[in-house]
Parts: structure tokens; sequence; C-alpha cells
């Protein structure tokens, strides 16, 4: 089995080796890859949580297993901002994207003033400002409040079936993307995060707890609010619980099944 790193910004997975079957989910750049096999342009990966589907080639670089890992270990930063403008290119091979997205790990060289000189899987050299950058691991411990103010940025993002990106999200790509700005890996589909954390019962939630309903995720502001991608509010959006709020979700009380926490 080969292995490979994504060098588009942003890709989408897809259900089969073909650009109109459905967008399961998305991955952006830097993002490993095993690699199953090639059909009709396209390869079957794996990402490491074992998530599949299919890609198109021109998005994946492949790699040797050792390089991949001596890549990987040198992620120090993360795009904190919705769109990063890489501002220099030095040995550009013509791969490189003009923009990186938010959540995005990055391989760091070093600083130069206000930027961040980093280095992508093929050897190029480019530049980010700082303020794009935030260090993996700066919110530790991490506070709910912190959780919520992520995704805060969000509100009026599109929704989009499969999306995790600044321009498009999913219920269940909106909660990973938010808990992956925490390093907390969440399963990629709703009915996975289900399983994940620690059962509770909804007069017991606490801000950044998730609420589930069938077929869709939301994170929890208090007992009555959540944030959430929704297609009926046309992407991220507050709702509430309570029969009296005007952003009331009568759908979605009744369809109910249950609140997971993920932090302690």
């Amino acid at each position: 089995m080969k292995n490979g790193i994504i060098i588009k910004n942003i890709t989408d997975l897809r259900a089969k080796p073909d650009f109109r079957s459905e967008r399961k989910s998305q991955l952006l750049f830097n993002e490993p890859v095993r690699i199953e096999r090639y059909r009709n342009g396209y390869y079957q990966v794996i990402q490491p949580d074992g998530y599949s589907g299919w890609v198109n080639g021109n998005a994946v670089k492949i790699l040797s297993a050792t390089v991949l890992k001596r890549y990987l270990a040198a992620f120090k930063y993360r795009v904190r901002v919705k769109t990063a403008k890489i501002d220099k290119k030095r040995n550009d091979t013509g791969s490189m994207p003009a923009f990186l997205f938010y959540g995005t790990k990055v391989s760091y060289l070093s600083i130069r003033g206000n930027h961040c000189r980093l280095q992508d899987a093929g050897g190029n050299i480019f530049e980010i400002s700082k303020n794009c950058l935030e260090s993996i691991g700066r919110y530790e411990p991490i506070k709910r409040s912190d959780i919520l103010k992520e995704a805060k940025k969000f509100l009026g993002v599109p929704y989009l079936w499969g999306g995790i990106g600044p321009f498009g999200l999913d219920c269940s790509g909106f909660v990973r993307t938010i808990f992956g700005a925490f390093n907390i890996e969440l399963p990629r589909d709703s009915r996975d995060q289900y399983k994940f954390g620690q059962k509770i019962a909804l007069n017991n939630i606490k801000p950044a707890d998730l609420l589930f309903f069938k077929g869709h995720v939301a994170l929890a502001i208090n007992r009555e609010l959540f944030i959430h991608s929704s297609l009926g509010e046309g992407g991220v959006a507050i709702s509430s619980l309570n029969p009296k709020a005007d952003n009331f979700r009568k759908d979605l009380l009744d369809a109910y099944i249950g609140a997971r926490r993920v932090l302690p």
C-alpha cells in the first residue's frame, strides 16, 4: 500500500471514481492518506481515521513512508483564518495553491519578520503571514467558551453536503472541523460521532456538548441554543429548542435522539 499527501488546498472525497458521484467529504492540503488503488484518474484513499473514498489523482502526491513520517513531524502550525494567502513562493514546481484554508496544518521552517517560512511535501518553499497561523496545541487546557467562539466564526457559511471548508460545511463536517482546531479528532459522520464521548441527558447539557437528531448533529451553546450547519437554515446558524423562541426548530426537537460530551 502506498502513502500520499494532498497537494490541493481542498479536494472532494467521492463515493466513486467519478466527479459526478456523491461528495462524501473533503480533504485539505497536507492531509496524509493511504492509497488503495487507482481507477479512471482517481485514487481510492483511506484517511488516518479509516474514512475512505476516491480523490482526483492530480490532488495527491505519493511519498515513501519514511518521507511522509518526517514531513508530518514538522507540522507545528495550523491556518486559523478562513483563507490564508500564500505571499511568496520559491522553487515552485507549479503545484502550490494560491491560498490555504482554515484548519490546514503546515510544515514549519523558520520565522522571518511578520511571516512564517514553510515547505510543502514537494520541496516548494513559501511564506504566510504569522497572523494567519496559530501554533498547534495553543488551546491547552481547552475551554468550552473557546470552542463556541471558534464555531461562531463560521456563522453564515453556506451548507454543503460533504463540506468541511470555509465555503461550505455539512453538519458533521462543521463540528469535526471545530473540534479539529483543538486537536480533538472526531469521526467524520454524525452516526459515528454519536458513539464518541460520554452519553448525557438533555437537562445536563453544557456548552460545547454535541446534540444529535435523526441524521443531524449540532453544537450546544446552552440547554436551549445550539449552533449547527443546517440545510434548512441555509448554512451555519444558531437555533433553539425553546418553543417560545423565534429561532425554534420544532422539526429538530421532534427528531432529537441524544447528546454526547466530548470534553471532560
